[in-house]
């Protein structure tokens, strides 16, 4: 009985524990031990936040106007004839960029970064790729092209910006219906059911002609960075009414000379920087300069963005330092008077929410992680990370007083994005407060939707004192760098902090704190070693599973005979049981009389699930973190299982539940997809329990293995959106497990003469007045005693 006890108080701990990694409690507080300076309470939908470190002024920023002010020349805005989108490198993937960054001449923003890699692929869009190409509808029908990247399908076919989409085709392939295209969305909805390579016929007006091409469509490269409302639609069926999307690298101005926010001509200036179109001043397939003109404020906003080429040697090369824009900001005064300025730039946001109803994330805090979460590392700190939760609830303070920043990231499950300051020392400071924020608007204050929210940073310049226009010093800029890639350890330990080389973006790497023993990092490093010699990380997790079990076999033999010895000494303990049901304490010594007779552990059974406890997690965090098992499949060409770090989803439900039930909004949402592998990872526990746990013998016993099962059953909701890779790991180390028993002598009926093992003799019941012993003398006796 002692051990049932001992065995339902193990697994009772186990669940307890996986409970907690899987689904952690909420974050009480975000992190405030790093210097801080004064709250920044400026919404998350503002172009510009009204923190006091933006308001409070510093020497010689109020400047009086005076007749000087008036005697400058007016400035004249330069023509604006830029396209809508420009185009930084290709999703060409044996190409020489790692990237393809889309460029809006509207703000000068990031609208996308797609990775060319084929190891990096869209995993909810399977559909056939055509190119993202920005379609609004015209007048009259059809599907405007505004921009074509080097590389898409549609650049290879000869598509150009401008031309007129009016007809898809597909003749050959009878599961795309093909027809006319009325609206920008319908392209969409024709190639709905297509796959890569697909030959489509795509029909469209250029210069008042119908023309026609062939496309041959690829696989949707991953949007590194994409327009928030993308990711949004994923999990809402509409946009919320009071939407507001920041894009990525922003830049917005919070003073300059006296005026400061609430200034009429501040606060347009700002609006044209956010939504005005900037002029091209030079470009190139890896390089490209945009500015704008402030005619009212006398200043010139330049942004300089430049893409890496990497070597043809190095191409293949993963930790090859290509992942990254270099951007340049740069204030020019065209004033005869020397200005001061402030500005703030908004950090990258819009990354992929892939896996949002079965993904989880941890992060160096309690818990309150999401899909996207903050890292900040300031010179001569160790990280810290913001959780999602805590930044959508404004909890955070800015960060920054005194401090010299070497990085600040948005990091999501597999990928981060980055903004590493270029400068000549560590004393160099280009940003004087540092904040997380939300890049949109805030979905909802239910703390379950929390994970959705698009976190970001605002970084505010130290006061830039511009010198009067033509002299030195009438200009400053920022260089920096923004890492847009994959969380592979050899990349980022590539990119570090200026003059820092041990400031690498490492930090964006975090295992949980089995991670500090190095647990998660052993079963990557073991799984990379089997996948170099099979070629599959689905044979490569079986291999992993074999290892581990062979090296318990003894633990796991042993653990089996003292099982099997548990049932041979089961009649004795039911007699042991009898004699002394009124005396626990003698129960108990007799009980431990006999186990230490038969050399009997009853604790021997809990061994090993003490033992596979920490493999379990160091499995489940690194299917978490390892980018390479992302895509990794099972069976090579098959859709299901095509993800070992997702689940394997066998069947689309999502048309029979609501949406928070698709959305996967707690343990019984069980998210848009019927998963076979939870189900028979649970089905073989069932088994192994029937198969090997002692038959009930009493009441006690009975209820225990009744609750094992309803735990079984409350295992299963917690299974059921784990890794695949995760449930294959189980369902062979099960296999084994029932394969291993099988092999293991039975127990021995007990011989008669075994005084030990041999059935219980019946106990004599204590007298009543009816099986009383007659203790009168018989007839023959009567009236006689023996003298």
């Amino acid at each position: 009985m002692a051990r049932r006890y001992l065995a339902f108080f193990a697994v009772s701990l186990t669940i307890l524990l996986l409970w907690n990694s899987i689904f952690p409690p909420p974050a009480p507080v975000g992190p405030k031990d790093l210097p801080q300076a004064g709250n920044d309470k400026g919404m998350e939908g503002d172009a510009i936040g009204e923190g006091p470190a933006a308001e409070e002024p510093g020497p010689g920023d109020v400047r009086p106007e005076t007749e000087a002010d008036e005697e400058d020349e007016e400035v004249e805005p330069p023509v604006v004839d830029s396209p809508p989108y420009l185009t930084l490198g290709s999703v060409t993937p044996e190409g020489p960029y790692r990237l393809l960054a889309t460029i809006d001449s509207r703000g000068a923003t990031i609208r996308r970064l797609e990775l060319s890699s084929l190891d990096f692929r869209d995993l909810h869009d399977k559909a056939g790729y055509l190119g993202q190409l920005e379609l609004i509808d015209v007048p009259g029908g059809g599907a405007l092209v505004q921009v074509v990247g080097l590389g898409t399908p549609a650049a290879e076919a000869g598509l150009e910006p401008n031309d007129v989409i009016v007809r898809i085709a597909a003749p050959q392939i009878k599961r795309i219906e093909g027809g006319d295209v009325y609206f920008a969305e319908d392209v969409g909805k024709l190639l709905e059911k297509s796959k890569p390579r697909d030959s489509v016929e795509v029909s469209f007006r250029r210069g008042g002609r119908e023309q026609t091409l062939t496309l041959l469509l690829a696989s949707r490269p991953l949007d590194l960075l994409r327009p928030e409302a993308e990711n949004v639609l994923l999990h809402h069926d509409t946009l919320p009414e009071d939407f507001e999307h920041h894009p990525s690298l922003e830049v917005a101005l919070l003073k300059v000379g006296g005026k400061s926010m609430g200034d009429p001509v501040l606060e347009q200036a700002n609006h044209d920087l956010a939504t005005g179109v900037w002029v091209v001043k030079s470009r190139g397939n890896d390089r490209l300069e945009l500015s704008m003109v402030l005619p009212k404020l006398r200043l010139e906003v330049v942004k300089r963005f430049g893409l890496p080429s990497v070597p043809e040697e190095s191409r293949s090369e993963i930790a090859f330092a290509g992942y990254h824009l270099d951007f340049d900001i740069e204030i020019r005064n065209l004033s005869k008077q020397p200005q001061e300025v402030t500005y703030r730039l908004q950090g990258p946001n819009g990354l992929p929410i892939e896996g949002w109803w079965y993904a989880n994330k941890v992060g160096r805090g309690w818990s309150g992680y999401g899909l996207r979460d903050v890292v900040l590392r300031v010179y001569n700190h160790a990280e810290k990370d913001f959780s999602c939760r805590s930044i959508a609830e404004d909890d955070i303070d800015p960060y920054g007083d005194g401090e010299s920043l070497a990085y600040m990231g948005v990091d999501a499950q597999y990928f981060a994005a980055a903004i590493l300051p270029v400068k000549e020392s560590p004393d160099e400071r280009h940003y004087a407060l540092f904040t997380p924020n939300l890049g949109s608007t805030r979905l909802s204050e239910k703390a379950i939707q929390a994970k959705y929210e698009n976190s970001s940073f605002r970084l505010t310049s130290r006061s830039l004192e511009l010198a009067a226009a033509g002299g030195k010093g009438d200009r400053q800029s920022d260089r920096s760098q923004l890492f847009a890639g994959p969380k592979r350890p050899r990349l980022l330990a590539s990119y570090y902090a200026s003059a820092a080389e041990d400031h690498t973006l490492e930090g964006f790497l975090y295992y949980g704190w089995f991670g500090s023993v190095g647990i998660p990092q052993t079963m990557v490093w073991i799984l990379s070693l089997f996948f170099g010699l099979v070629g599959n990380y689905g044979v490569a997790i079986i291999l992993l599973t074999v290892l581990v079990r062979s090296c318990m076999f003894p633990l796991s033999r042993k653990q089996a005979k003292n099982m099997i010895k548990m049932q041979e000494l089961k009649p004795e303990m039911d007699r042991i049981t009898a004699r002394h049901k009124d005396d626990a304490q003698a129960r108990t010594k007799a009980q431990q009389a006999l186990w230490a007779k038969h050399n009997y552990n009853p604790m021997g059974g809990c061994l090993m699930m003490f033992f596979q406890f920490p493999i379990f997690i160091g499995l489940y965090r690194a299917l978490m973190v390892n980018v390479d098992l992302r895509q990794a499949s099972l069976i090579p060409g098959v859709h299901w299982c095509s993800n070992l770090a997702a689940p394997d989803m066998f069947w689309d439900w999502a048309g029979f539940w609501p949406k928070w039930f698709v959305n996967g909004e707690g343990m019984f949402a069980l998210g848009p997809y019927l998963n076979v592998l939870p189900l028979v990872t649970v089905g073989l526990f069932l088994l192994q329990q029937k198969l090997f746990m002692p038959p009930a013998t009493d009441d006690q016993s009975i209820m225990m293995q009744k609750m094992m099962k309803y735990m079984m059953v409350f295992m299963s909701f917690m299974f059921f959106k784990v890794a695949a890779g995760l449930c294959l790991y189980f369902i062979a180390s099960s296999l084994w497990g029932i394969a291993e028993r099988k092999l293991i002598p039975q127990a021995a009926k007990p011989e008669e003469g075994d005084s030990d093992l041999a059935t219980p003799t019946p106990v004599r019941e204590p007298p009543t007045r009816k099986n009383r012993p007659n203790n009168k003398r018989g007839k023959g006796n009567k009236g006689k005693r023996k003298r």
